[in-house]
Formats: structure tokens, C-alpha cells, sequence
């Protein structure tokens, strides 16, 4: 089995977005989660529910009191594969047939997500769409890059499948997937994890291109070399 690229073509479908929830989790994400939530809205996604992962900033207030958008707490910092699961169990109660990730760093464009969900719709066989950043020419730096291309190899040695962007918190699931996921590790490696259980449990995954936009804010935070290594180490860790 082997990704599958998609690229976007005028699709003029009517798409339910009522069923589409987006999980956003969030770790001190104070100064930037507001924005994101708006810009979800802006783009007609109602259903948003963040993840607040143990956040010792203002997260929490800066949260808008809006119908539709959740809050759910971690008393503590339990990472971002924990906050993951815990919003795509949140959403499956609510009953999303379509669940989406992004960050809430401002990398990624939230009105993408109509590109992803429309890719999905026009091959229903799809029941993981990847947004990699790496099928789109986007300025990116070279240590995440890096980072990406060892992700990648490891997730190909782990699942046998070959993802362009191993590493993206950028996707769409259906709720049939979803319903079998459970996220085993809850640090960064949880994105290969996915990638493992679709395969494992015969889902098919594809990518389409999205845009992304790093800042020296957004830099600081997410994977290190650090974090690789801890990564790599959870991942093979035989007593896991």
C-alpha cells in the first residue's frame, strides 16, 4: 500500500460542515488560539474543540465563549498525542463523521481544511487525509525539513507506507477510522502511530498539498533535535 497524492480539482459538492469537528490542542497557546478559532469560524468550521493540555498561560481565557466551541481540559501536560485522542473521543460523542487536526500555531491556513475535506469526499474510499507541506513548493526551514525526512523514514519502517509528510498535525479523518484509533504514545511520534493504525487496520491514507508559514515564534515551539531523540527512543522502545 502506498499514499496516495491528490490534487485539488473544482468540486461543487455540497459538504455538511455541521458534521466536521476540528481538534485543536493547545499548550500555552494564550497569544495565539483566539485567532485561530476565529479564522475556523471565519471559515463556516462551528465545531471546534481545544484541547487545553495542562497550559500555565491564559489559554484557557483566551478561549472566545462562542456555541460550538469546547473547551476540555488536561489537569496536567499529558502531550499532544493525549490531546489528540482526547478530542477525537470528544467528537466521536458528539457525532462527527468527519474529524480534523490543526495546530494552533498559525502554520497552517484553517480554510484549507475545505480542500482536505473536499479531496476525501471525491474518493469516499479515503478515510485519512494527510496536509503535507512538502507537495507544495512552501519555504521551509531546513531543520524541520530534516526532522520531516527522518520521520518519514522511521514511519516507513514502522508501517511499510510511505507519507511525503509523516510529521503533519494537519488531517481529516472519518468517523469509521476514528472509531477504531487509539493513540498509543502521547508525544510527537502519535502522528506516525496514526499513520501505523490506518495501516494496520486497513484504512486507506492519502495526502493533498497544503500551504504552511513558519515564524520565529512558531520555531520555538514543537520538535527539537532534543525531542527527536526521545521520539525515537519511545517509538523502539520494546517495553512499550
Amino acid at each position: 500500500m502506498s499514499t496516495i497524492p491528490y490534487q485539488r480539482n473544482d468540486i461543487k459538492d455540497t459538504i455538511d460542515l455541521s458534521k466536521l469537528y476540528v481538534v485543536v490542542p493547545a499548550l500555552n497557546e494564550g497569544d495565539r488560539i483566539t485567532g485561530v478559532i476565529h479564522k475556523l469560524i471565519h471559515h463556516d468550521f462551528h465545531n471546534i474543540i481545544v484541547v487545553n493540555d495542562g497550559s500555565t498561560d491564559h489559554t484557557s481565557e483566551a478561549i472566545p465563549d462562542i456555541p460550538g466551541v469546547f473547551e476540555l481540559k488536561h489537569i496536567v501536560n499529558l502531550g499532544p498525542g493525549a490531546s489528540t485522542m482526547t478530542g477525537i473521543h470528544f467528537a466521536l460523542q458528539q457525532g462527527a463523521e468527519y474529524i480534523a487536526t490543526i495546530d494552533a500555531d498559525h502554520q497552517s491556513d484553517p480554510g484549507e481544511l475545505n480542500d482536505l475535506l473536499k479531496a476525501m469526499q471525491d474518493r469516499s474510499h479515503i478515510d485519512l487525509m494527510i496536509g503535507s507541506r512538502f507537495l507544495r513548493k512552501n519555504e521551509i526551514p531546513l531543520s524541520r525539513r530534516f526532522y520531516n525526512f527522518v520521520g518519514n523514514f522511521i514511519s516507513y519502517i514502522i508501517t511499510g507506507l510511505y507519507v511525503t509528510d509523516s510529521q503533519s498535525g494537519f488531517k481529516i479523518m472519518t468517523r469509521r477510522f476514528a472509531e477504531k484509533l487509539n493513540i498509543d504514545y502521547n508525544g510527537f511520534e502519535f502522528c506516525i502511530d496514526i499513520i501505523k493504525k490506518a495501516k494496520m487496520n486497513r484504512f486507506e491514507v492519502a495526502e493533498t498539498p497544503v500551504s504552511v508559514i513558519y515564524t520565529k515564534d512558531t520555531m520555538s515551539k514543537g520538535q527539537s533535535f532534543r525531542e527527536g531523540l526521545l521520539m525515537l527512543g519511545r517509538l523502539f522502545n520494546p517495553f512499550t
